[in-house]
């Protein structure tokens, strides 16, 4: 599943383009920078979607403050399309997800260990996200919303990151499409207990990161711990959330590896 870029509110590939919203098209072939507004900060987008039970081919990404800029996306190694048409479905694929399955205790990306320290799974998926994107979910028949916040040893970073499941590919695509990053419409940052520096995680400004692969949405937010909007120099925060959406995508790839 794709990389990223930075704007306000709250919630790639080669090639990116920068475009003004929160809005984020999910594409066949290519990455896509934005810039996007959201909860009175910035957020960065980075989406992928799969395409007739292949495996994600595409991806966009969106920052919320700053100038545009343009930035590759990593993608991990994902099965053969045909071993994943399985995922299209919960009747090819049952057995539900747990907290466990989705979310170690620490996670290391790019040389930097992450500790988690809040997690959270409702059947109430609209309760986990925003607006019209919250609706879509329910409508959708979304069975579970899985998060997990992560923090830096430093409390530089906080990072929410999750797994949305919804009963079909199309389900799933169908909710996918209702999100409105411009507006802010999708899921919702977890926030971590005082101290742990997650505190402000749903209400900074940030990078998004996500994909669609067969009936799974997979998502990650990521912030700076202190809560300030992250600027046009600062980056290497939508790095982050592309490899923390690659390493929940993880999960979704083992239900057909093992």
């Amino acid at each position: 599943m794709p990389a990223p870029a930075a704007a306000p509110g709250p919630p790639g590939a080669p090639g990116v383009r920068p475009v003004r919203g929160k809005g984020a098209t999910v594409l066949a072939a290519a990455a896509v920078a934005i810039v996007v507004g959201g909860i009175g900060t910035g957020v960065f987008l980075a989406y992928r979607s799969s395409d007739s039970g292949k495996t994600p081919d595409a991806a966009t990404s969106a920052p919320i403050t700053g100038a545009p800029s343009e930035e590759p996306a990593s993608s991990p190694s994902e099965p053969s399309p045909a071993n994943t048409t399985m995922l299209n479905s919960e009747l090819t694929d049952p057995g539900k997800m747990t907290l466990s399955d989705a979310f170690s205790k620490k996670v290391t990306v790019g040389g930097t260990t992450f500790t988690r320290v809040k997690t959270h799974l409702t059947q109430d998926c609209d309760k986990a996200a925003a607006g019209a994107f919250a609706t879509a979910l329910r409508k959708e028949e979304c069975r579970r919303v899985l998060r997990a916040t992560y923090v830096d040893s430093t409390k530089k970073y906080a990072v929410t990151t999750g797994v949305a499941v919804l009963p079909t590919r199309e389900s799933a695509v169908a909710a996918d499409q209702a999100k409105n990053l411009e507006r802010n419409l999708w899921f919702r940052g977890l926030p971590g207990t005082p101290g742990s520096g997650a505190e402000r995680v749903h209400i900074a400004g940030g990078y998004a990161a996500g994909l669609v692969w067969g009936r799974y949405i997979v998502f990650s937010y990521a912030t700076f711990a202190d809560g300030h909007t992250p600027t046009a120099k600062e980056k290497g925060l939508g790095k982050v959330s592309g490899a923390f959406r690659d390493q929940t995508a993880k999960v979704v790839e083992r239900r057909v590896t093992g």
